[in-house]
């Protein structure tokens, strides 16, 4: 083995191949960045618990690579087509580099007409944003079901609680519910991807037992 130092043209070759493969790496994490995401949901509690759990993960995973969070997630009391209104102005004001953002609501006891054009409302949108939905007709329990079980009877939102009550110990509004369900949520995609298709080209409020919200989390999950 020889022991001649190397020549200054050697070291600055093999510092320039070092240099290049960290450029590489760190574009190949640049181009991974997840886009700026606004996640505004109707529920104040439920909802926004259970995606802040999984975009918690997400914002950690970048922090270094940005100046603050990627995505934001905010309750509001707002429903349907408010909800849609409210968004448009408050990512404005709050969140003005969010590129997507995504409307959570439930379908409840709101008309029909309400629930089925606030997809519409939304996804026709033309502007640097893309709105898109994460609708539950009837609730975001059912989204939760799918964890567990196919349900393809329209057994009403309060029977999807029954059901998760006698699975685990489920509470409205607790804060670790994304990670209760979070070992499941490959299945639960399968199986709400399945339901939600199994409609053909029938409107929201025609489509129950269904919920969009595994587009949410599909999109949400690249980034984990």
């Amino acid at each position: 083995m020889s022991l001649k130092p190397k020549k200054a043209s050697e070291i600055k070759k093999e510092q320039e191949k070092i240099n290049a493969k960290m450029e590489k790496r760190k574009k190949v994490i640049i181009d991974d960045l997840p886009p700026y995401m606004y996640v505004i949901s109707e529920g104040t509690k439920t909802e926004p618990n259970y995606i802040r759990g999984l975009a918690e993960v997400i914002n950690t995973k970048f922090s270094d690579l940005s100046s603050g969070n990627r995505i934001v997630v905010k309750g509001t009391g707002r429903n349907t087509l408010s909800l849609l209104d409210y968004a448009r102005k408050k990512v404005v004001k709050e969140f003005p580099q969010a590129e997507i953002v995504w409307l959570m609501y439930d379908k409840d006891d709101f008309p029909l007409d309400n629930f089925d054009n606030t997809q519409h409302s939304a996804e026709k949108k033309t502007s640097t944003r893309e709105f898109k939905v994460a609708w539950s007709n009837e609730s975001i329990e059912l989204w939760f079901v799918l964890h567990f079980q196919e349900l393809i009877v329209n057994t009403g939102r309060e029977r999807y609680k029954e059901i998760l009550e006698e699975l685990f110990e489920y509470q409205k509004n607790q804060t670790n519910i994304y990670d209760v369900l979070k070992d499941k949520t490959e299945v639960a995609i399968r199986r709400a991807k399945k339901q939600y298709k199994s409609y053909g080209e029938l409107p929201p409020s025609q489509r129950c037992p269904a919920t969009r919200v595994f587009e949410l989390v599909e999109e949400l999950m690249r980034y984990l």
